[in-house]
């Protein structure tokens, strides 16, 4: 494995480039030529590690010099709409928000939350993929709370509102925390008893938006609790067929538009994804892309060290990714980021005849076009 890394590092060295960045600020013709490059496609998606800054220090930049027409995230579109509600100053909307600012998945982080509202402001359609994140069950019993006209049906949401709050409470304080027994210090939409009280509330005379709703945290609730039973492939696999569907809901949305697309690295390789070595949500945009006669440009950022934001503590380490080995060797200066061309790569590893074992650098190499890595990163910190 030794002399695996050693050959990827010796190739890489000869098709890397220098983005600099100070001061939170990017300079040099490797950003510029990069932007030009990302300019020219339609759908482009960044694969990263969740909640640093100079992610979106990065796609920032990207949104002040490219107007993308659609933005697509690792986030659920119940929680997404909630806050466009609240951003548009709708008072109840503004409350929901206001007692469950830290129960956005993603976007209860600073910057995250900022990318959003920029987007919102200039009318760029956001759309998200995932299932209901599992403390955002929250502010959506809020709402349904707030619309129902159903007394009963307001009485069970506010009591699984409650239920799900206390177990939150419990599970930050730890999140590595042994469960116990009756799973109360564990987020209540990993419980079957969950989907069991969604059940009773749909026998009831509802609205066809709680009813919608209501399925949304039903599959959810299965796809947590499937992970909760040992089953984590299988709730993998089913989270993923997920979002597909979903995205091909917007298919109307999405053709002939500039698409942004910011998911997990794991997700949005144009192969297979990092881990578990299976077709995922950016090898189906890869062929949505293809299909319109165009090229998707996928850039994984990724860092060597640092900091992340957290919900348990002000911050986690970010650490590094160990199959990421042979590039961290040619990491300099903190504020140098390294742009490697993953295509050139490939190919002369392919002149050499190598065979690359590591499922997920191989994956990393069929799938990206481009890799960044940021020497040291920082963390987002939650939204107060």
């Amino acid at each position: 494995m030794l002399a695996q890394d050693s050959l990827v590092t010796k190739i890489a060295s000869q098709h890397f480039q220098v983005i600099n960045f100070e001061n939170r600020q990017f300079s040099g013709d490797a950003i510029v030529n990069l932007t030009k490059t990302i300019a020219k496609h339609r759908y482009v998606l960044i694969g990263e590690d969740h909640l640093n800054n100079e992610v979106l220090d990065f796609t920032t930049y990207l949104t002040q010099n490219i107007n993308f027409d659609n933005y697509i995230t690792e986030d659920d579109q119940l929680s997404i709409d909630i806050l466009k509600k609240s951003y548009q100053k709708n008072k109840d909307y503004q409350s929901i928000v206001a007692n469950s600012n830290d129960k956005f998945s993603l976007f209860s982080f600073n910057r995250d939350r900022d990318l959003l509202y920029y987007f919102f402001k200039n009318n760029t359609t956001v759309i998200g993929l995932d299932n209901v994140y599992f403390n955002a069950d929250i502010p959506v019993f809020q709402e349904l709370i707030n619309k129902t006209t159903n007394k009963e049906a307001q009485v069970k949401y506010a009591a699984m509102m409650q239920e799900s709050n206390a177990r939150w409470d419990k599970f930050k304080t730890d999140t590595d925390q042994k469960p116990l027994a009756d799973g109360s210090n564990q987020p209540y939409l990993f419980f079957e008893d969950f989907g069991k009280k969604l059940k009773e509330i749909q026998k009831l005379k509802l609205s066809q938006y709680e009813y919608s709703v209501l399925n949304e945290l039903a599959k959810s609730n299965t796809i947590y609790s499937m992970g909760n039973e040992g089953k984590g492939l299988e709730s993998h696999f089913l989270r993923i067929s997920s979002m597909k569907e979903k995205l091909l809901e917007h298919l109307n949305t999405l053709k002939g538009k500039r698409n942004l697309v910011k998911f997990g690295a794991n997700h949005v390789g144009k192969d297979k994804s990092l881990f578990q070595n299976s077709f995922d949500i950016g090898n189906l945009i890869y062929n949505l892309a293809d299909a319109e006669q165009e090229k998707s440009l996928h850039i994984a950022v990724i860092q060597k060290s640092g900091r992340a934001g957290s919900f348990s503590s002000e911050s986690i380490d970010a650490g590094d990714v160990d199959f990421l080995k042979p590039f961290y060797q040619l990491v300099g200066k903190d504020n140098e980021w390294l742009l490697f061309d993953l295509t050139k790569i490939n190919e002369d590893i392919k002149k050499q005849k190598a065979v690359i074992k590591l499922i997920g650098l191989k994956n990393l190499l069929s799938g990206y076009d481009y890799l960044i890595i940021i020497p040291k990163v920082t963390a987002q910190k939650k939204v107060v």
